[in-house]
């Protein structure tokens, strides 16, 4: 094999690893953008507007709404740091979710203010994941007038103390 020609299949041989290596780069990098679903978690107290950070949050999530309601992913419990906000990553196959407070020994006592009171203790309301992602959400609190502003790829729920015969029913 003449000697330009071994250098000539060297040259493209070795611009063939480069462009290789530049392609897997660019999909590694597209597979992370793709898997970052992460979103900020704040639990406020519907009377005061101030973060309670005594209380773990338990996050459900699912592929819809309906399919949450009937299984969903199991639940992934979140502590809050001491400003109230805690960071969740979410699975790729989830398209909503829904956030309380975690029934516990240290957090007994909270009902979330999203809900319908005439609907019983459990009737949640789902989010969807890509509009906290893109322009965050900030849940209805039909507790009292207080009010959030959530940023994007962060999600505001209120809380209110549970009464003493939901306590009790519980």
């Amino acid at each position: 094999m003449p000697k330009q020609t071994r250098n000539l299949l060297r040259l493209i041989s070795g611009n063939s690893i480069l462009v290789a290596l530049c392609w897997l780069f660019l999909m590694c990098f597209a597979c992370g953008a793709q898997t970052d679903r992460t979103i900020t978690i704040l639990m406020l107290d519907s009377r005061t507007g101030k973060p309670i950070t005594t209380s773990e949050f338990q996050i459900w999530t699912g592929e819809s709404v309906a399919s949450a309601k009937t299984g969903g992913i199991s639940p992934r419990y979140v502590k809050p740091d001491t400003a109230g906000l805690g960071e969740a990553s979410l699975p790729l196959g989830a398209n909503v979710f829904t956030v309380h407070a975690q029934y516990g020994p240290a957090s007994w006592g909270y009902v979330n203010c999203d809900r319908l009171k005439d609907h019983g203790p459990f009737r949640e309301h789902w989010y969807p994941i890509d509009q906290v992602l893109s322009s965050g959400v900030a849940a209805p609190n039909l507790c009292s007038k207080e009010k959030a502003i959530a940023k994007p790829g962060q999600f505001i729920f209120f809380v209110r103390p549970m009464s003493s015969s939901e306590k009790f029913r519980n």
